[in-house]
């Protein structure tokens, strides 16, 4: 199995509706996991959570290199252990689903803010799929950009 060198982190900023703390790990919610009242999103964006006992949502994540490696099937535990799953519930093709996000993840350069929408295809049939891409700032400096993604 592939190894990974880059995992998308938690920032904390509440402007931004990121509320895991800084530094944590970050995964994409699944249909269990809620934003805790903290705040909104339309319809079409999706969040992350914290891989962590308390799952706390961030809209956006920043790709950071980690200290050693991760493959799919330890995030996949990691995130499995933090929902209280027992993970003998693990298939080769859930693990298939992490493996996608981390080959995502690291395709992108470090301190890259990432977000996850809903794409909808109505042609040929209707259908919604989860996205991770690059998330765009064009209202931040440099400097804020730097101070935001990059400490």
């Amino acid at each position: 199995m592939k190894k990974y060198e880059k995992m998308l982190i938690a920032i904390n900023e509440i402007d931004f509706n990121c509320y895991s703390n800084k530094g944590d790990w970050l995964y994409i919610a699944n249909k269990k996991d809620t934003k805790k009242g903290l705040f909104r999103l339309p319809n079409y964006i999706h969040f992350f959570v914290s891989i962590n006992e308390q799952r706390m949502p961030s809209e956006i994540g920043v790709v950071k290199k980690i200290n050693g490696q991760i493959n799919a099937k330890e995030l996949a535990e990691l995130d499995y252990i933090s929902r209280k799953k027992d993970l003998k519930l693990l298939t080769d093709e859930t693990i298939k689903e992490y493996e996608w996000f981390l080959e995502k993840v690291n395709a992108q350069p470090e301190h890259t803010p990432m977000a996850v929408t809903w794409l909808e295809k109505l042609f040929p049939k209707k259908e919604k799929e989860l996205r991770v891409h690059k998330k765009y700032f064009t209202g931040l400096s440099k400097e804020e950009k730097k101070e935001l993604f990059e400490t």
